[in-house]
């Protein structure tokens, strides 16, 4: 599947200078050691509580480097911008995965879990921590909310699907959607990826099945037959070059707030 990456995104010089701005560690849960990358953020008042924005890469770089996952493209670093830290400062986390591994994973989302729990501890608002991510980023993305449906404050799935079981768990959490109506590697439909006999639901359809039984709010922004390529000249599944653009999208991110306890 990601032997050709024709067409594929290159990380922006930009980028190259966001990505100094975070720290490297290596976090240990039971007896799983994965890498990560933070962004510590500077509160604007004293012992402020701050978003924690937690985003999740896709399986074109799973490693243990723990740099590719922000170095690779820009959409890892979006909120690291100096005008955007400007305006809404926060804390990112940025793990890695390695081969042979992925997000949706329960002992991953454990590892996950223990990680944004830490972060809470470190001054973190609990009311604010959102999820973004792509392609199997925004999969892991999904299986965090449905173990925690009430926990975060909103999420960003890009490119990504969820299984077509329980979508009840995902209702009330606030959800902004994206993909390319032609991506050919998660289709806007029904995905490639069928797991244990329960198929996929690329963005599309799951914002179809969403609509009826949501709770929260539900947007959805698909870019239509040939304009990556057109407009972007890129792979049809590089949605998060847009995604990452999209300053609507962010600044409803971070409207946000976790109502429940």
């Amino acid at each position: 599947m990601w032997t050709d990456l024709k067409g594929w995104d290159s990380a922006s010089k930009e980028n190259e200078a966001r990505v100094t701005k975070f720290s490297s560690a290596d976090f240990t849960r039971g007896e799983l050691t994965l890498p990560y990358r933070y962004y510590e953020a500077e509160s604007v008042e004293e012992g402020a509580a701050l978003p924690l924005v937690v985003f999740l890469h896709g399986a074109d770089v799973i490693g243990t480097d723990n740099v590719q996952q922000l170095s690779a493209h820009d959409i890892g670093t979006v909120f690291a911008d100096e005008a955007w830290q400007a305006k809404h400062p926060c804390h990112i986390l940025a793990p890695q995965y390695p081969r042979g591994m992925h997000w949706r994973q329960p002992v991953v989302c454990d590892w996950l879990e223990a990680l944004i729990r830490l972060w809470g501890g470190k001054g973190a608002d609990p009311a604010r921590i959102y999820l973004y991510g792509y392609s199997a980023g925004a999969i892991g993305i999904f299986a965090l909310i449905r173990r925690r449906p009430h926990f975060y404050a909103a999420a960003m799935p890009i490119c990504g699907s969820a299984e077509d079981k329980d979508l009840e768990l995902l209702a009330d959490t606030p959800l902004w959607l994206f993909h390319a109506e032609d991506d050919t590697i998660v289709r806007s439909g029904e995905s490639v990826w069928v797991q244990r006999g329960v198929t996929n639901l690329g963005s599309h359809v799951l914002a179809e099945r969403l609509r009826p039984i949501m709770r929260a709010e539900l947007h959805y922004t698909e870019y239509p037959l040939g304009q990556m390529q057109e407009k972007y000249h890129l792979h049809t599944h590089c949605s998060w070059v847009p995604a990452g653009r999209d300053r609507k999208a962010h600044e409803w991110l971070f409207e946000q707030r976790r109502l429940q306890p």
